[in-house]
């Protein structure tokens, strides 16, 4: 195995200095004349003749310290080489992802990380947004899927999957962008009354609280949908119509825009990731970092 003094040696020979050469290392100069000492001594050589001035290679030291900068080059490319494979055969984290799933802030987070767990490989999965197929990959997971970052009722996944909470997700609208309250910075819910409003029928993923207050207002037009997709989406453009949105969706569709809702308390639903619940190693692993930097992530301000 490489000999760590090798380092000392060719820090010394390119310095010129055994002072210059510790500094170079990040060690005291006794530290570092001892290792080329003690080397020295143990096989019986001479590499560097010794002035006030400096240190000097010897002949013999000169070719040996050569050997030695071309010894260390293989060890290091063999180091990089292994830990290449390793990650090449380590299993993959497989992140599902969608057009209203995207993963867009656990990517972020994990780019801030980048290249500190080679151990740890994430790959995307395409998934689609139908309601039938998110919910059996959820039920699933650990299958093709791993994990799905989204926003989720805790109560009605908790029994499922794990969960991992990250952020809040306040339900807003989805407001077709020549539609009046467009251009609201916010809407109550009386300002909703003579609109028609998509939402997430009854018992269907957490939007049941928000139902009965807007419930309360017959004046609400309420539509009932079973899932969320662009189609969803394209339809109230279209139509005029509002649709329940939440802040991750922002992007999704061009014509359509958040606006907040002052709910008369706090209605929405958890952000963060849902993964198996009983997860690989290299999962957890990644779960564990995810935790992590989302407590050590800046605030704004």
């Amino acid at each position: 195995m490489y000999d760590k003094r090798l380092d000392a040696v060719i820090a010394a020979a390119e310095a010129g200095s055994f002072a210059q050469a510790a500094r170079r290392l990040n060690i005291s100069t006794p530290a570092l004349a001892k290792q080329i000492n003690t080397f020295e001594r143990e096989y019986g050589l001479t590499l560097f003749a010794r002035s006030r001035s400096g240190v000097t290679p010897t002949e013999t030291g000169a070719d040996f310290i050569e050997d030695a900068i071309i010894i260390r080059r293989q060890c290091r490319e063999m180091l990089r080489k292994a830990q290449r494979h390793a990650v090449s055969e380590a299993a993959p984290v497989r992140l599902g992802v969608s057009i209203l799933r995207s993963g867009r802030r656990i990517l972020d987070l994990w780019q801030r990380d980048a290249g500190r767990h080679p151990q740890i490989r994430l790959e995307l999965v395409s998934m689609p947004d139908d309601t039938e197929t998110i919910d059996s990959l959820i039920t699933h997971l650990g299958e093709s899927v791993d994990m799905i970052a989204t926003a989720f009722d805790a109560a009605y996944w908790g029994d499922v999957c794990g969960t991992l909470t990250l952020d809040r997700e306040p339900l807003c609208v989805a407001v077709p962008r020549d539609h009046a309250l467009a251009r609201r910075p916010f809407v109550s819910l009386p300002d909703l009354e003579g609109t028609r409003l998509h939402l997430l029928s009854r018992h269907h993923g957490g939007n049941d609280r928000a139902r009965d207050l807007l419930e309360r207002h017959p004046a609400i037009e309420l539509v009932d949908i079973d899932h969320y997709d662009l189609d969803t989406f394209n339809e109230c453009a279209q139509s005029g119509d509002l649709l329940i949105s939440k802040p991750m969706w922002d992007d999704v569709h061009p014509q359509l825009v958040n606006v907040p809702v002052e709910w008369p308390e706090p209605i929405g639903l958890d952000y963060g990731l849902l993964y198996p619940r009983d997860p690989s190693p290299a999962v957890t692993a990644f779960i564990d970092r995810i935790r992590e930097l989302s407590k050590s992530r800046p605030t704004a301000g």
